[in-house]
């Protein structure tokens, strides 16, 4: 009599739990050997599946929103049978964090890493790893491959993909390899067909955007000489967009980080919001906060929504100045009506600004702020505004304390 062989399977949450292990055993592998203090932080934010769930959804809605919808839907598309995440976004995300950070062969060592462990690149890997080798011009060669892969497998790369890959090998290389590439890509089908203000090179869109300000008088001489350092160097530009990155991931503010990340995907350049708010800083910077809030409005008139990173600048510059103080107030409440979120140092500053009148009509006008806060879903954290009140008197600390604390006990 023949017998019927019974084939054994775990039970479906088994096989969930060791995906799930066998993801984030991915994802340590992957970033083990990261150097980079800032990326090695949020890389260790990481702790379990949930959190890496958690980021790639917020990748999800980022790259749609971004209008990256079909590319989305490919690089998240479900194997059969399974629950958890496919392992191409785990290895597409770190590449991504290290091509924010510029780092190159970092991003191209994950890339490998990929690649040898038999997981295929999906059209917003490819972008993203062509993005990265574009930066330096040890990888321009890794740039154009890829890119001719894509084509090779039927995928369509935006034009900023596109013109990342010439700009990297117009301004590195002899102009006949520009041509050379330009009829290879051609006789693959591909023919460029947008070449729109958002493509620009970066040190083009700092020209634009400030002939613009200087054209309506916001800029003036001391923050002119800071617009030309920044277009002569693109490393302080490099540093600056790190440290916007940065400082949203770090403030909790992870879903505008990702939008920040996938815009520079997929434009190739910094987001307009960074360029207008490294001059809200310039003018913070040498004291004209007239100027500062100036250079604010006129960002909002150019249809440009500032993010949690360019309200903490703007507020905290805003509210070291008496005559400017109501601007602050005023700025705060819009930043969590628009639904950001401010951190410790932000909320502080201001709650600063009531105690420094040292009056009892201003502390309660201060409570009164600090309760508006509050029914606004915003809950102040005591021991985060301590770490930020540090080294100040100890009578002001009281006062400032006192604000917020009146609120939080009843």
């Amino acid at each position: 009599m023949a017998h019927t062989q019974v084939k054994l399977t775990s039970p479906p949450n088994a096989r969930a739990d060791d995906r799930k292990k066998h993801l984030m055993n991915i994802f340590r592998d992957v970033t083990k050997d990261c150097k980079h203090k800032q990326l090695r932080r949020m890389f260790d934010e990481f702790a379990d599946y949930d959190a890496l769930n958690s980021s790639a959804n917020l990748m999800f809605s980022s790259m749609v929103d971004c209008d990256f919808l079909d590319e989305a839907r490919e690089l998240f598309k479900p194997l059969p049978d399974q629950v958890t995440l496919p392992e191409v976004i785990v290895f597409t995300m770190v590449i991504q964090m290290y091509t924010i950070a510029r780092k190159t062969m970092d991003a191209h060592k994950v890339y490998q890493q990929m690649i040898a462990s038999g997981v295929l690149p999906t059209a917003h890997t490819y972008t993203t790893i062509i993005l990265a080798t574009t930066l330096d011009p040890n990888f321009v060669g890794y740039a154009k491959k890829y890119f001719l892969e894509m084509l090779d497998r039927g995928m369509k790369p935006p034009y900023a993909t596109y013109r990342s890959v010439m700009d990297a090998i117009s301004y590195r290389g002899p102009g006949e390899e520009a041509n050379k590439f330009v009829e290879q890509i051609k006789a693959k089908g591909f023919i460029p067909d947008h070449n729109g203000f958002q493509n620009k090179p970066c040190h083009l869109r700092i020209t634009f955007m400030c002939d613009d300000l200087h054209h309506n008088n916001i800029l003036d001489r001391d923050v002119q000489k800071f617009v030309k350092k920044l277009r002569a160097c693109p490393t302080n530009l490099i540093e600056s967009t790190m440290k916007m990155f940065c400082a949203l991931a770090d403030d909790g503010n992870v879903s505008e980080a990702i939008e920040f990340n996938t815009t520079i995907t997929k434009t190739r350049t910094e987001p307009s919001v960074l360029f207008h708010t490294l001059v809200i800083e310039a003018y913070l910077k040498f004291g004209k906060i007239k100027g500062a809030l100036e250079a604010y409005l006129a960002m909002l008139a150019a249809g440009i929504a500032p993010n949690s990173y360019t309200y903490t600048v703007l507020i905290k510059g805003l509210a070291a100045y008496p005559e400017f103080f109501g601007d602050a107030k005023k700025y705060l409440l819009e930043m969590m009506d628009k639904g950001n979120r401010p951190n410790a140092a932000t909320f502080t500053a201001v709650i600063e600004g009531f105690a420094n009148n040292e009056d009892k009509a201003a502390e309660e006008e201060g409570k009164e702020y600090v309760r508006v806060m509050m029914d606004k879903g915003f809950v102040p954290n005591a021991k985060a505004m301590r770490e930020v009140l540090k080294g100040r008197p100890i009578p002001v600390i009281r006062r400032i304390m006192n604000v917020v604390l009146s609120n939080l006990k009843g």
